[in-house]
């Protein structure tokens, strides 16, 4: 599997849909917020908010608005299968409560200058396909080298700079830069800028990113 990441920029009054993905997908709300309306008579409706994530079934009939006043910021993830089961694609949200993931109910781990707020466990929405999470470091820490065994990563950085090391390679890390992290592929990322560097981080196939992670040595 692989992650396909889309960015996009709603300004106010602008309406996307109705249409269908025919695949899973997460919409985090990095900036704003935005109006989802879906369902078949499109009657269920709910709003999502900055630092939230909305979850969209494969055939979930669905449109987006934006009924702030300024822009909203959504970073899209589909999964790339090499398999569709038909069951999958026909798959709608039939839940009572709204397919949404909050900011302020996410769990959050803190230790030695970053902060981890996990906004999608494995399991959440009734997939295993992905996982979520929000990253902060502080300026000087790092998250060290370390590999993830089970999963693919791919990380957009939100706000503040840094580096991030995969193997021999190295990339400078600034607002609005994505870096994809194979699975079992060492890495190290560091905050070398003055303020917080915070980054977006999606998973696939689904797993914590604090036990789906092996410390390693640097590489000579």
């Amino acid at each position: 599997m692989a992650i396909r990441l889309q960015f996009d920029r709603i300004p106010p009054g602008v309406e996307i849909g109705p249409h269908r993905h025919g695949v899973e997908t997460l919409v985090y709300v990095a900036a704003g917020e935005i109006v989802f309306e879906h369902g078949p008579d499109l009657d269920r409706r709910t709003v999502v908010r900055s630092g939230d994530v909305l979850y969209e079934a494969p055939a979930e009939y669905h449109l987006v608005r934006n009924e702030a006043s300024i822009d909203a910021l959504a970073l899209l993830a589909a999964v790339e299968v090499a398999e569709v089961r038909p069951g999958d694609v026909l798959r709608t949200w039939d839940a009572e409560g709204e397919p949404v993931r909050r900011r302020e109910g996410a769990r959050v781990v803190a230790g030695d200058g970053i902060r981890t707020r996990v906004l999608v466990e494995p399991g959440d929405f009734g997939t295993d396909a992905f996982s979520l999470a929000e990253v902060q470091i502080d300026p000087g820490a790092g998250t060290g080298w370390h590999r993830h065994q089970r999963s693919e990563h791919v990380l957009v950085v939100l706000e503040g700079r840094g580096t991030v090391r995969v193997g021999s390679l190295e990339e400078i890390l600034e607002p609005l830069k994505g870096v994809r992290v194979e699975m079992g592929l060492p890495h190290a990322i560091t905050n070398t800028g003055r303020t917080t560097l915070r980054y977006y981080v999606c998973s696939t196939p689904a797993a914590d990113p604090l036990t789906d992670r092996e410390d390693v040595e640097p590489p000579t």
